[in-house]
């Protein structure tokens, strides 16, 4: 799957921060080190007062997150948003209150555009 062994490597995977709980759900997929995902992060803290959410992120090199791994190995950071396809290496905070907004109203649609490397793999 990736070439760090699980000694030498930590998990990220886990909570970031809980909005309220009806507030929309942000998934982070991401692995350690990733300074873009780092990026992505501060943007989604930034708004996180004018539009309430909760993250999450999903360490892709987690042996149990094989088939993420598969999918965004070569895209992270990719975000889902409650549990649908959103975007994927850069995010602004224009576009993330407008998703944000559109999800917490019940209007944000999946999004075009997912990666799956296993796709190009066979």
């Amino acid at each position: 799957m990736c070439d760090a062994s699980a000694e030498q490597r930590v998990s990220v995977t886990g909570s970031v921060y809980e909005g309220p709980p009806e507030s929309p759900r942000v998934t982070l997929f991401t692995k350690a080190d990733c300074t873009l995902c780092d990026k992505v992060k501060v943007v989604l803290k930034d708004c996180k007062e004018s539009h309430p959410h909760s993250l999450s992120q999903i360490d892709i090199t987690d042996p149990e997150h094989e088939d993420w791994w598969k999918r965004y190995k070569y895209d992270i950071p990719v975000l889902h948003l409650n549990g649908l396809y959103w975007t994927k290496h850069k995010l602004d905070m224009a576009a993330a209150g407008e998703a944000l907004e559109a999800a917490r109203n019940g209007s944000f649609k999946q999004q075009r555009g997912e990666p799956d490397a296993s796709r190009l793999e066979h």
